[in-house]
């Protein structure tokens, strides 16, 4: 999500992409989760599965601007966006820590309220706000990555994109679809733990793609969205038949899978030749949105729990009416809330 003074109009339109790809995760996610198998798990499945790129795509804006040779960079600006990051997390997780923890226990549930489950939520923060956890460890091991994250080091940046590829996405998928099913993989595991390769694990890999493919051109294009759009039919249609055939919800939609891998790629790969270079014909309101991205993702959640208990409460519980309609609102009063706050002096750091 970090941002330089100069826009990149294709990295504004992922992140848009990004954007919404996340609402429409928190908001489809709970037909997964429930009733396996019926209609209802299908259309939220549909839709969760495709917008499974969201986190990748916004890990990969970053690493794309951060480790960019012409990105001007610093440790006094470094410790900047830390600190925003921190100030975000604070101000979004006390708010969500106010809603859940002490309004609705004293005037909707008249619970007591629990001292030690307040502090812990806080620090801990609401389920989204993860994502501002793993990007402030992204920055601080940026100094570290751009030694070597660099051109004349190309052969070696592919060859760690290699290693993570299949000790952080093919393998350990293998071994956990496998052992849903008895099949006994605990060799391989121990294998893979003697190891201990968590040098190309984690977020890094999209991390290190979003500058790899902002600097070069992926040639084979034509097998990469082959690759991709077959990879997010398997997102969507593996975690149907591993859910159903198991019965309980098996989603394949991790960060860490190779399927969500490709399918991300592709994304960003199809936006990138699509939109770079247009700058002069970029789209104001996708710039806006792309400008108030955080805001979005910090402010969302609450919005679909008010709006998915309205619905509920009014007998409406049909996933291909819910989702759409909550998503769209949800989106619309969220990024009309951030531009508002991003509009009030003391509140414009926060989103």
């Amino acid at each position: 999500m970090a941002l330089d003074k100069k826009r990149v109009y294709y990295l504004d339109v992922i992140r848009f992409i990004a954007c919404m790809a996340v609402v429409m995760i928190h908001v489809s996610t709970e037909y997964v989760n429930e009733n396996l198998g019926t209609f209802n798990f299908w259309v939220g499945n549909v839709f969760d599965g495709i917008a499974r790129i969201g986190v990748p795509l916004f890990v990969m804006i970053s690493g794309s601007i951060m480790l960019d040779k012409n990105y001007n960079y610093n440790n006094k600006k470094l410790i900047r966006h830390i600190v925003k990051l921190i100030i975000f997390f604070i101000f979004w997780s006390a708010i969500y820590d106010i809603i859940y923890n002490i309004i609705i226990p004293i005037f909707i549930t008249h619970e007591p309220i629990n001292i030690l489950r307040v502090a812990g939520d806080f620090v801990k923060g609401h389920f989204h706000l993860w994502f501002i956890y793993m990007i402030i460890g992204m920055y601080l091991i940026l100094p570290l990555l751009r030694l070597w994250v660099r051109d004349e080091n190309k052969k070696y940046v592919e060859y760690f994109i290699l290693l993570a590829i299949i000790f952080t996405f093919i393998i350990p998928q293998i071994i956990s679809v496998g052992s849903n099913y008895g099949i006994l993989f605990e060799h391989i595991q121990s294998i893979l733990d003697d190891i201990n390769l968590k040098y190309v694990g984690g977020f890094t890999t999209y991390f290190i793609l979003g500058w790899y493919i902002n600097n070069y051109d992926i040639k084979s294009t034509k097998l990469l969205y082959i690759m991709g759009i077959i990879s997010a039919f398997t997102t969507i249609i593996a975690t149907g038949i591993l859910s159903i055939s198991t019965g309980k919800a098996i989603q394949m939609y991790g960060n860490m899978t190779i399927n969500v891998l490709l399918y991300t790629i592709m994304i960003f790969v199809l936006i990138k030749n699509k939109f770079n270079n247009k700058n002069d014909h970029e789209n104001k309101l996708i710039s806006i949105i792309s400008k108030n991205s955080l805001g979005i993702y910090a402010m969302h959640p609450v919005i679909i729990v008010i709006i998915s208990t309205i619905l509920v409460n009014n007998g409406i519980d049909i996933a291909i009416i819910n989702i759409p309609i909550t998503f769209i609102l949800t989106f619309l009063i969220s990024f009309i809330g951030t531009y508002i706050l991003s509009r009030t002096p003391i509140l414009q750091k926060v989103v």
